[in-house]
């Protein structure tokens, strides 16, 4: 991919990005106009979820495959892993929220059928800033709500292939997004149990070694870590 590519594509991803912000926004005018004139205008929560996500991971995965087949042994794809989250939340008129948090997912796998094993492993952390709108207030019920991150991501991704007994530590950054869909409870105050279900984008592109250089797979294909695809989380919040 040529650097004038590149260069649309994450000013295409910008444009979408700010459409949806502006969309959610819209949405949160909207309903407030709803809200009593009496409720107090600020409220927070904070949120910790767990759950899973689905990567796509093709560059690695090809290159698990070639490993697999040449030293005659059983890889198994990385095609998820366990996510966890903890998300600070400031609401506005209890329609909009403000959101910050911290995720880490979690991705490995093994060779199986040989004395010699091998191990790769793609945790990532990411940081996430975003806005939440709730769509559908049920009273006492459930509040129905649509939400958009952006995400920093930060991915040291190991493996023993080069070195027996010991992982060998790459390092990446890259930006992406998250836009979801959640449903939580509001008759428990202080507590909200929910389920959150959403699409990340996030490629990591390019990764170094300890010396800084940039690192590939195997001759001629880049190091590159995708994890973009659907995640879920099973939630549970404090609100004040």
């Amino acid at each position: 991919m040529n650097s004038a590519t590149t260069g649309f594509s994450v000013t295409l991803g910008a444009w979408k990005m700010k459409k949806i912000v502006l969309a959610l926004g819209a949405l949160a005018i909207l309903s407030a106009v709803s809200v009593p004139a009496s409720s107090f205008p600020l409220g927070l929560s904070v949120v910790g979820g767990i759950g899973a996500g689905y990567y796509s991971m093709g560059d690695l995965n090809r290159h698990l495959g070639l490993i697999a087949q040449s030293k005659h042994i059983t890889l198994d794809d990385i095609t998820g892993g366990v996510n966890a989250r903890v998300e600070g939340r400031v609401w506005i008129l209890d329609q909009l929220g403000i959101t910050g948090g911290y995720e880490h997912f979690w991705g490995a796998t093994d060779a199986e059928g040989t004395s010699s094993s091998l191990s790769y492993r793609a945790p990532t952390d990411g940081y996430t800033v975003g806005a939440i709108v709730v769509l559908l207030h049920v009273p006492d019920v459930v509040n129905l709500c649509v939400g958009v991150n952006g995400c920093f991501a930060r991915s040291v991704y190991g493996t023993n292939e080069l070195v027996a007994r010991r992982l060998s530590e790459f390092k990446g950054q890259h930006q992406g997004y998250e836009v979801f869909g959640e449903a939580h409870t509001n008759f428990i105050d202080p507590i909200e149990v929910g389920f959150q279900l959403g699409y990340r984008g996030l490629v990591i592109d390019s990764f170094t070694d300890k010396y800084g250089r940039e690192a590939y797979f195997d001759s001629g294909m880049k190091m590159r870590l995708d994890y973009s695809g659907v995640f879920f989380y099973l939630t549970t919040a404090i609100r004040i």
